[in-house]
């Protein structure tokens, strides 16, 4: 299969791309419960990717899902891309992107992460050097990558168009629940920004009750007023599970409210509501935002389809509401800011692949989060076939 499927226009394809909590707590144990919940849910994935393991631990946490990752991907404690096996634990503090990259991803296949996180063949030249041995089991991923299917051409070519673009000058959970998961498995069930809003927003089209297919549109906002607290609060669990001590970053939001009563005199008391009233507002504001910038929608691949539209020409509107977001998931380790000059580039590769780019508006997409969220039969028309047309 080529690394991008149509899904229904260009902007549903689906973008690709240490101790931890699991063996504390005995991986056999949670494998255990995590087959039971996979029951109730009933989600199959489509693709032909197998149901993530520890996906429904309660604490969606990057770190567990990523010895979820480590428990499927037979990469066998090497780092994995495509059928080979990799030691880079003499490069980890020389890779030109942060040893963090490869520290997180160790035991996992990174393949996705490898084509998508590197524009340049230059990476490709140290692999030899690093080789171990075949890998035993196959991948547990459709995406292949084919050297003259749509991305790799339309990588090469964003690659040469950086070179005419004006230069412009996270934490680690952010990097594994956004940039190693949903950037790399949008919509699918080893999406943990998916996962880690259920049960309460169900968006994968599968068996669920009318009070999560409707009430969701109602108690929705609630969730995304919670979404800011509920990852500080994960984020300590998480930490304490594993160990690990509280980083002074960890304090750093509460520098807001310590100043607010600092400088304006106020008690304690106001200034905490006041900073509880800011953290609520913005993440709301976050979560419309996010969860309708062209995520979800019938009309965009789901995990359980057989087979997004976008913001685009505003730079403010673009910067303030994730808008060209379709290329922001190709190339996501690029500018968000200069993503506007890479259209022409774009566009001209969709055209040589007989790929249809549609756009609608923020209202369409709005109203399409809602009616995900009561979806419940997969789409069974398969997108056409990508072809190059030379």
């Amino acid at each position: 299969m080529e690394c991008f499927l149509t899904c229904d226009k260009m902007n549903g394809v689906i973008h690709q791309i240490t101790v931890s909590f699991a063996t504390k707590c005995g991986l056999e144990q949670l494998l255990s419960s995590e087959k039971k919940e996979n029951k109730e849910l009933n989600v199959v994935s489509s693709l032909g990717i197998k149901y993530p393991t520890l996906r429904d631990n309660h604490l969606h946490s990057g770190e567990i899902w990523l010895d979820g990752k480590r428990a499927d991907d037979g990469a066998e404690g090497l780092w994995r891309i495509y059928d080979n096996l990799y030691d880079f634990g003499d490069f980890v503090n020389l890779h030109p992107g942060g040893k963090d990259w490869l520290r997180l991803t160790k035991g996992t296949d990174i393949t996705e992460a490898f084509e998508v996180h590197h524009l340049s063949i230059s990476p490709n030249r140290l692999l030899p050097k690093h080789f171990v041995r075949k890998a035993k089991k196959p991948r547990n991923s459709p995406f292949t990558f084919e050297e003259n299917g749509f991305y790799k051409t339309l990588k090469k070519k964003i690659h040469e168009k950086l070179k005419t673009v004006p230069e412009k000058p996270a934490n680690r959970e952010w990097r594994i629940s956004h940039a190693l998961s949903h950037h790399l498995y949008t919509n699918t069930v080893n999406d943990l920004e998916i996962s880690a809003v259920e049960p309460f927003l169900q968006y994968l089209p599968t068996e669920k009750n009318l009070f999560v297919r409707y009430v969701s549109w109602l108690y929705s906002p609630m969730v995304y007023a919670f979404l800011y607290i509920g990852h500080f609060v994960r984020t300590l669990i998480q930490s304490a599970i594993n160990g690990e001590g509280f980083t002074w970053d960890i304090l750093l939001p509460f520098s807001v409210p310590a100043l607010m009563f600092f400088i304006t005199r106020e008690s304690a008391l106001f200034c905490a509501i006041m900073f509880l009233w800011i953290i609520i507002t913005s993440s709301i504001q976050f979560g419309l935002v996010g969860l309708n910038a062209a995520h979800h929608h019938p009309d965009i691949f789901h995990d359980g389809d057989a087979s997004r539209k976008d913001i685009t020409g505003s730079h403010f509107l673009v910067l303030t509401n994730f808008g060209d977001h379709a290329l922001h998931h190709l190339f996501p380790t690029i500018d968000h800011g200069l993503l506007e000059y890479l259209y022409p580039v774009f566009l001209e590769i969709c055209e040589q692949f007989g790929i249809e780019w549609k756009l609608s508006s923020q209202l369409e997409l709005v109203k399409g989060q809602f009616r995900q969220l009561a979806k419940v039969t997969p789409n069974v028309i398969p997108p056409k076939p990508i072809t190059r047309i030379d």
